[in-house]
């Protein structure tokens, strides 16, 4: 196990100064390796940030809340809660349980909220306002995901629309799992006001299961399934704001074959620092 580390300073007008270390799909499962947790709790204690981001997928199935070493990321979370403020909004596989005949739909996420404290904030289609910042965490349904094969709809717009038009006038963090409602044909360009969020971050694609060494923002394979995506890792220029792309805690879920190649690719952590120009 390694720690596959980006950074990024990005300026701005709107006098913030913070330092962010960004996180996603821990895809917590039976019998994780809590080394891999340790691993990430010592990295981010040296980045040392003012907020922790974690863009979805805390769990690979839903079960998993149930299960006897659940209390593990429970521990994790608190852990990073010590070190600065911990924002959190949710993935795909929050919404997937285990049926008897493969793997069906849940909307519980009680679980989640049930994790929070003053220094842990759980975003489910809300907004979490600090300091002059504002972070809003979108989450589209497990239709988005499940039926719509991922492609972004009016709906999807007009929500994330609606999110931005509740916010103060400051800088403005859009977390959202799935980076494809924002980059995917720069469907960006669909939504009222996008000009006002300044950054966004995201997760979901694994990092197309790249190597790290390997520069660009291209991929081998996305969550979809399309075969070498563009725009699936790193730090993407949109016009008016930047998008940033972890790669993943973990590349491949417990359910796939191939999950043992985990500990060869490695384990993401972004760091970012906004600063006053």
């Amino acid at each position: 196990m390694r720690i596959q580390y980006n950074k990024y300073i990005i300026k701005n007008t709107k006098n913030i100064n913070i330092k962010i270390a960004h996180i996603s799909d821990i895809h917590f499962s039976h019998k994780y390796n809590n080394k891999r947790l340790e691993m990430v709790v010592n990295k981010i204690k040296d980045i040392n940030p003012n907020y922790i981001c974690i863009t979805g997928d805390l769990i690979d199935l839903y079960d998993v809340v149930n299960d006897v070493n659940y209390p593990d990321l429970k521990n994790f979370i608190n852990n990073l809660s010590n070190i600065g403020k911990v924002i959190i909004t949710v993935g795909n596989h929050e919404y997937i349980k285990m049926l008897d005949n493969g793997f069906g739909k849940t909307n519980n996420i009680e679980w989640l909220k049930e994790l929070q404290t003053k220094n842990i904030i759980a975003l489910d289609n809300e907004i979490y306002e600090e300091n002059n910042i504002s972070f809003i965490g979108y989450n589209p349904d497990y239709d988005y995901y499940y039926t719509n094969k991922e492609t972004p709809s009016e709906k999807n717009n007009e929500e994330i629309s609606k999110l931005i038009n509740k916010t103060k006038n400051n800088y403005k963090i859009l977390l959202s799992h799935t980076p494809f409602l924002i980059v995917k044909k720069d469907n960006y360009k669909n939504i009222k006001k996008f000009d006002k969020i300044d950054l966004v971050l995201s997760g979901h694609t694994h990092g197309g299961l790249i190597p790290s060494f390997i520069p660009g923002n291209f991929g081998i394979i996305s969550p979809n399934r399309k075969i070498f995506p563009k725009k699936v890792r790193g730090i993407i220029n949109l016009k008016t704001s930047k998008v940033i792309i972890s790669s993943g805690i973990m590349k491949l879920s417990r359910k796939s074959k191939l999950a043992f190649l985990n500990d060869i690719y490695g384990s993401n952590i972004t760091e970012i620092t906004i600063k006053h120009k």
